[in-house]
């Protein structure tokens, strides 16, 4: 009986690390510079979580089927089934992290949550774009069925029904204990992979089966992580006269101008010519950015759509590593641009082409009053791809809802789906190509960006009010390469039947500045926004994002990685003039490097703690 056990265990911890060194290994390759013995150690080291979730899946086995085992026959082909079930298991959790890591820069956690009502898309999305991969996944277990058919494992029990009882005890408790992570501190969460002491080599430690598993136990309510430190009421009060010294709310004479919002799904600054690009992908923003608002460059505050909505919507940060929404701090306090603007006579709708699924149902619990997805959509003769509805038919969506409109001013928002997929309805659309991940990424970019081009005149034609339009990306669909194409976005104001300030501006800017130069330009002011108008004579430059536990602050020329959970200063970069190049540089020789990591340790603690305490309105 041990013996079975033992063989059974030893399976499915050999699956964990081949499915790891396989697909993390496709990652590491592609977008990492970690070193063949690095990783060797990493995939070592993280060991300790495929035993993990084998003992988990060895001891559920016994429970499940040990009151089968009279029935032989039955018992060999449920038990069969089982075991490649679990291997399936293993495998596609393995590679679907692995995606998730490559488009998202970090595994797949609290997130897992906000797939939910888009599993079809997910999956279609994984199989167009990923092939190879799943191609790869599909042949490993394949390979683990002819091994598991030939060779079937399965528990025997002992002649003794009490050597049985005992052993499967010990089991029992070897389990607990390994999911426990033994007994001298609390039970271990997937996040204990970053005890390795290296973030490059946490991300290989990880284990997927065990991180899904564990966050679809926990569930989505409880899955808030909070890397910072608390503070203490004298801290926060410090903190405030450094933070937001000067903070007044005047929201009495708003503009009665109407609002378009534009959230440019996964376009990357870095395939733009306008932003340096050697390509010319998108010609039409390129050219309406001379005539508006914008900065030398802009950064993403997330990775997923739902971070982008929420830093730019409520200028607050998400948490480190991690969403606002699906978790316990969906249900936290907001006071955010669509429900002051509701509050005060806008109608506000948020417009998207796929289902309304989560987005739509955070997006309204923002301020947005109506949300409509691609069941609301009337003209089914538009161009569609795997999300639902491409640009066109969306934007046309929208043109509608404002043609309707009556004399309440408009704040509706959009979120585009061309570029949410690599689909384009004809093979001469693909103007750089398809041989590749990146021409094929810069050609769909190039047909949003057309589309753009006509939703823009479109819009001009139809508008009759003052008009601000706000084009912004939600985030990027690219991983870094040591250096900030993953959150480098393109962002303009630009005035329609009303003149604003224009020019470029010398600073580098992040979503939680949107909603405050937006109110300014609408002659009013937030106190608890905690970026601010890039019209504001004492404008405080300092844009952000985090990765993992890892927090960075910078601005157009310097960076600075903080470690979240300790506060601490780890690196110093300076930034290219094309705001996308990192050269690592010495902090002790990088001007200005102290005073960056102040603001920037200031700004998240302070933050990071009005966000877990749901008193951001008071920020």
């Amino acid at each position: 009986m041990l013996l079975s056990i033992a063989k059974l265990l030893l399976t499915f911890v050999t699956l964990c690390v081949i499915s790891k060194v396989t697909f993390l290994g496709w990652y590491e390759l592609h977008f990492s510079d970690t070193s063949l013995f690095e990783f060797i150690k990493a995939v070592f080291w993280g060991t300790r979580f495929d035993l993990t979730v084998s003992f988990l899946l060895t001891g559920l086995s016994f429970l499940f089927f040990i009151p089968l085992v009279k029935f032989k026959k039955l018992y060999k082909i449920l038990f069969l089934n089982w075991v490649l079930l679990c291997g399936a298991w293993i495998i596609f959790s393995t590679m679907g992290d692995a995606v998730y890591l490559s488009q998202a820069n970090r595994h797949v956690t609290v997130d897992m949550h906000l797939g939910k009502g888009m599993e079809l898309e997910l999956l279609s999305t994984v199989v167009t774009q990923y092939s190879g991969l799943v191609f790869t996944a599909v042949a490993l277990f394949v390979v683990f069925s002819v091994v598991a058919v030939k060779y079937p494992q399965q528990i025997s029990v002992s002649d003794k029904w009490y050597k049985t009882v005992v052993i499967g005890l010990a089991l029992i408790v070897a389990t607990v204990t390994a999911v426990r992570g033994g007994y001298s501190d609390k039970p271990q969460s997937p996040m204990y992979a970053y005890k390795i002491g290296d973030i490059k080599l946490a991300r290989i430690a990880w284990s997927a089966p065990y991180a899904i598993t564990y966050y679809s136990i926990i569930g989505e309510d409880k899955s808030g992580h909070r890397w910072t430190p608390v503070q203490s009421i004298e801290q926060m009060e410090r903190l405030r006269t450094v933070v937001n010294p000067a903070a007044e709310t005047k929201l009495d004479d708003l503009q009665k101008y109407d609002l378009v919002f534009v959230l440019l799904e996964s376009w990357t600054a870095f395939d733009m010519k306008g932003y340096g690009s050697e390509f010319d992908s998108t010609p039409n923003f390129d050219a309406l950015r001379e005539k508006s608002l914008s900065t030398t460059s802009f950064y993403s505050n997330g990775f997923r759509t739902v971070e982008g909505v929420f830093t730019t919507m409520c200028s607050m940060p998400n948490p480190v590593g991690g969403s606002v929404a699906g978790t316990r701090l969906e249900s936290m306090p907001y006071h955010c641009l669509p429900q002051i603007l509701k509050e005060r006579g806008w109608n506000t709708s948020f417009v998207q082409g796929s289902g309304q699924g989560m987005v739509g149902a955070f997006a309204q619990s923002l301020g947005f009053a109506h949300s409509y997805g691609k069941f609301d959509y009337l003209d089914t003769n538009q161009d569609t791809n795997y999300w639902g509805y491409m640009d066109d038919g969306i934007y046309d969506f929208a043109l509608g809802k404002l043609a309707k409109a009556g004399e309440q001013p408009q704040f509706i928002a959009i979120n585009t789906g061309t570029t949410h997929d690599s689909y384009l309805p004809n093979e001469s659309d693909y103007v750089f190509g398809r041989a590749n991940t990146d021409e094929t990424r810069r050609s769909v970019l190039h047909h949003a960006d057309r589309a753009l081009g006509r939703f823009v005149t479109k819009l001009e034609a139809q508008a009759r009010r003052p008009t601000l339009l706000v084009l912004v990306a939600d985030h990027t669909m690219v991983s870094s390469n040591n250096d900030l194409r993953h959150v480098f976005i393109p962002f303009l104001i630009h005035g329609i039947n009303l003149k604003i300030p224009t020019g470029i501006m010398p600073v580098a800017a992040s979503h939680k500045d949107v909603a405050p130069t937006v109110i300014d330009m609408l002659g009013g002011a937030v106190s608890w926004f905690s970026g601010n108008s890039l019209l504001s004579n004492n404008y405080r430059e300092g844009a952000d994002f985090t990765v993992n536990n890892r927090f960075y602050w910078l601005t157009r020329n310097k960076l600075v990685q903080i470690n979240a959970e300790t506060g601490k200063r780890e690196k110093c970069f300076s930034v290219a003039s094309n705001s996308n190049g990192l050269q690592p540089t010495a902090c002790e020789e990088l001007l200005g490097a102290d005073e960056l990591y102040r603001k920037g340790l200031n700004y998240l603690f302070y933050s990071q703690q009005h966000l877990f305490e749901g008193t951001t309105t008071s920020y």
